[in-house]
Parts: structure tokens; C-alpha cells; sequence
């Protein structure tokens, strides 16, 4: 996988940021990737007690650096993630998603969800989010074989998506840990950066069925 290095053919300001040395490749972005979103998924498993779910150690093993990194945007992620919860008309459209081709259905979605090419790091944790909720899904219905080794698979191929798409938008601003700087400490606008991602992934799931 290309490294995101000096010579990437980028932009060096963006929206306002400005330049300044990356520090992270694209490899280490998409391992980042991988080692949060399991750790969403686990720890969502966990707080709505579904039963039979796979653990953390049954998703493999994760380096101290890669886990230093949920450490630092892990509460960020279970907050926005229980405010989802919430919305009883996002978990309604996400319920009618079918669930025999679960991983392509959430493919789909995020192509819908990117499909403007804006990106910001709300639309990506409503995809974390919709991927658990899918994984929930299909672990009701279809998939209790080698489920650890479905959601492995899952995993893959969103950082896949993610990486290929946004890796570098990723690095301009430090990576992942930048989440928490986007949400920031501020209620009223917080609230807000959390209503756009759930509008965004409802119109993400409209188009889908359309």
C-alpha cells in the first residue's frame, strides 16, 4: 500500500489547515482504522449485552502504539454512539436493510455516504456505527459460523474503502486522534456535528433502497 509521504500528490492547505509534516503513512492510517473500528464493534457488543459476541481477543491482537489510539478517541466514539442509539428513525431504516449480503449492503451505503466527496469525521463514525449495527444483524440471522472471522472480513473492507478514499485527508490532520479536536468540548455544537452525521447515513440508507 503506497506510503503517505512527502512526495503524495496532495494538497498542502486544506480547508484552512495548515501545512505541516505528516508523520503517519497510509498503512499506518488503515492499521489505526482497524484496530478502532474493532474496538467500536467490541465495545458495542458489550454496553447492549448481546450475547455469544465475539471479544477482543477474538479479533486479533493489536500493538501498544494502535491501542494508545482508541485510548485517545474510544469515549468520543461510545458518546457519539449512544446518541444513535437514540434515534428511533435511523434504527428503523437500518432494520429494513436486507441482511443477506450484509458487508456489500454496507459498502453500498458507504459509497452513497461519500458519494459528494465531502468528508468529515462524523460521516465516518456514522459508518463505524451502521457496520455494528449491520454486524448485529447478521449475527441474529445468518452468520453464527465463524463469526469472528466474518467481522475480521468486515473490517477489511471498510478500512479498504476508508484507506483508498480518505487516507490522506486523514493524515493532513494527525491522523485519528484529530476526532476528538473535531467534536470538541462545546455541547450545543457537538449536538450538532452529531445530528449532521445521523441525517447524513438516513439519507445514505434512503438512497440505498431507492
Amino acid at each position: 500500500m503506497a506510503e503517505g509521504g512527502e512526495d503524495s500528490p496532495i494538497d498542502d492547505v486544506d480547508e484552512g489547515i495548515p501545512q505541516f509534516q505528516r508523520q503517519l503513512s497510509h498503512q499506518e492510517v488503515g492499521d489505526q482504522a482497524a484496530v478502532l473500528l474493532r474496538h467500536f464493534i467490541i465495545d458495542r457488543f458489550e454496553r447492549d449485552s448481546i450475547e455469544n459476541a465475539p471479544r477482543q481477543e477474538d479479533l486479533g491482537v493489536a500493538t501498544p502504539g494502535q491501542e494508545e489510539v482508541w485510548q485517545q478517541v474510544g469515549s468520543t466514539l461510545r458518546e457519539i454512539g449512544d446518541i444513535l442509539d437514540q434515534d428511533r428513525e435511523l434504527q428503523r431504516m437500518i432494520n429494513s436493510v436486507p441482511t443477506d449480503s450484509p458487508i456489500e449492503a454496507i459498502i453500498a451505503v458507504a459509497h452513497v455516504i461519500f458519494g459528494d466527496g465531502e468528508i468529515h469525521w462524523g460521516r465516518i463514525i456514522g459508518l463505524f456505527y451502521f457496520a455494528y449495527r449491520m454486524c448485529v444483524r447478521a449475527m441474529d440471522n445468518i452468520l453464527r459460523t465463524n463469526f469472528p472471522g466474518w467481522v475480521n472480513q468486515l473490517v477489511r473492507e471498510i478500512v479498504k474503502f476508508l484507506v483508498r478514499r480518505f487516507a490522506d485527508w486523514i493524515i493532513r490532520r494527525g491522523g485519528w486522534t484529530a476526532i476528538t479536536e473535531y467534536f470538541g468540548s462545546s455541547t450545543p455544537a457537538w449536538a450538532t456535528l452529531v445530528l449532521i452525521s445521523m441525517a447524513t447515513m438516513a439519507i445514505g440508507l434512503y438512497k440505498l433502497k431507492k
